[in-house]
């Protein structure tokens, strides 16, 4: 009995070639552009320091009236806090 087209021996070529691995250039991949910091205003007295939930960045406030720039996202935990507001 013959194989059909010859299909048994072109399998065995196949896999006897080894796979070359993709290499991804980053440009396939959908990346956001990185989003700008904030700017936050202190309003308590004395100084502040806070450490941002997602970064773990220390932000460090010295007086009243003192702006520090915030990671874009660590902003939504600071904008529970009382005693410091985004600045325009």
């Amino acid at each position: 009995m013959s194989c059909c087209g010859q299909k048994r021996a072109q399998l065995q070529r196949q896999q006897a070639q080894p796979v070359q691995p993709r290499v991804s250039t980053g440009a396939d991949k959908h990346t956001e552009p990185p989003r700008p910091p904030r700017l936050f205003e202190y309003l308590g007295s004395g100084s502040l320091v806070l450490r941002g939930a997602v970064s773990g960045s220390t932000y460090r406030f010295s007086h009243p009236g003192d702006c520090v720039e915030v990671a874009y996202e660590d902003t939504f935990a600071l904008l529970a806090e009382q005693i410091v507001r985004p600045k325009n």
